[in-house]
C-alpha cells in the first residue's frame, strides 16, 4: 500500500543523510540495485527485491529526476516471493508419504523421512509457485533524518532496511517509542531518565477468585 493510498500504514525509521549530496551518485547507487525479476522458469531464489520508481514500478532506470522532491529521497521498494500454499503442500505430502509407505509395505514412516518428504515437495512445488509481488513506497527526508515505508509486513520491512543499508550505507533505525524519544527534541537528562525506567506491565492483574466484590455470571449463580 503506498502513501497516496486511502489506507496506509506508515513505519517510520532514522536514517542520518550524508553530509554531502551528489544526486546523480544516488540515483547511479539506486539503479545499481533495483529490482530484477525472478526467473519464471524456476531458480535457486525464493525472492527478489529492488527498488522501482514510485510512480511506475515497472521502471527500474532511474534518475536524479526520479528520485528527488526539494529535501526528500522518494523511491518504491519491492518484494517479490514465492510461497507454496500451506493446504497445498500439505496435501501433496500426504499423497508422497502414502506413495512410500506403500511401496515400503509399512504402516508408518519415521520421521526423518517425513521431513525429507516434506523438504522434497516443497521444493518441487516453489519451482511451479508464481512470485508474488508486494510494492511499497519509501520516503527519506535527507535534512532531519527521518525514513518513512509504507508497510508493516515483518519480512518485507526487514528486506528493505538490509536494502537500504547496503544502497547507502546507513542502516535505518525502527523509531519506536523508546527509540523516538532521542528524536523528538527532549534534553540529555530526560533522554537518560526514559532509558533508565524500569518496564511496566499495561496489563491489569486478575483479581483472586475468592473475593466477594468478585461479580458472578449468572448460570453460576443459579447453579450454586
Amino acid at each position: 500500500m503506498g502513501f497516496l493510498s486511502s489506507s496506509s500504514t506508515v513505519v517510520r525509521f532514522a536514517a542520518d543523510p550524508p553530509p554531502t549530496l551528489d544526486r546523480d551518485a544516488v540515483a547511479r547507487a539506486v539503479s545499481r540495485r533495483a529490482f530484477r525479476e525472478l526467473d519464471l522458469d524456476g531458480g535457486d531464489s525464493p525472492k527478489s527485491v529492488g527498488w522501482v520508481a514510485i510512480h511506475d514500478p515497472l521502471a527500474t532506470e532511474l534518475t536524479a529526476t526520479d528520485l528527488f522532491f526539494h529535501q526528500y529521497l522518494v523511491v518504491g521498494f519491492r518484494y517479490d516471493r514465492r510461497a507454496v500454499p500451506a493446504k497445498l503442500l500439505w496435501l501433496e505430502r500426504r499423497r508422497a508419504e502414502e506413495k512410500l509407505r506403500a511401496e515400503l509395505d509399512r504402516p508408518r514412516l519415521g520421521r526423518a523421512a517425513r521431513q525429507q518428504i516434506r523438504a522434497e515437495v516443497e521444493a518441487r512445488l516453489l519451482v511451479r509457485a508464481l512470485p508474488v509481488p508486494r510494492l511499497f513506497d519509501c520516503v527519506w527526508n535527507l535534512q532531519n533524518g527521518k525514513l518513512y515505508f509504507s508497510g508493516r509486513l515483518r519480512a518485507a520491512t526487514e528486506a528493505f532496511s538490509e536494502h537500504f543499508r547496503e544502497t547507502f550505507g546507513v542502516t535505518p533505525v525502527p523509531l519506536i517509542p523508546y527509540l523516538n524519544v532521542e528524536h523528538v527534541g527532549l534534553g540529555a537528562g530526560i533522554v537518560d531518565r526514559v532509558r533508565g525506567a524500569d518496564p511496566s506491565s499495561l496489563v491489569a492483574e486478575a483479581a483472586p477468585a475468592d473475593r466477594d466484590d468478585v461479580p458472578h455470571l449468572p448460570l453460576a449463580e443459579a447453579g450454586a
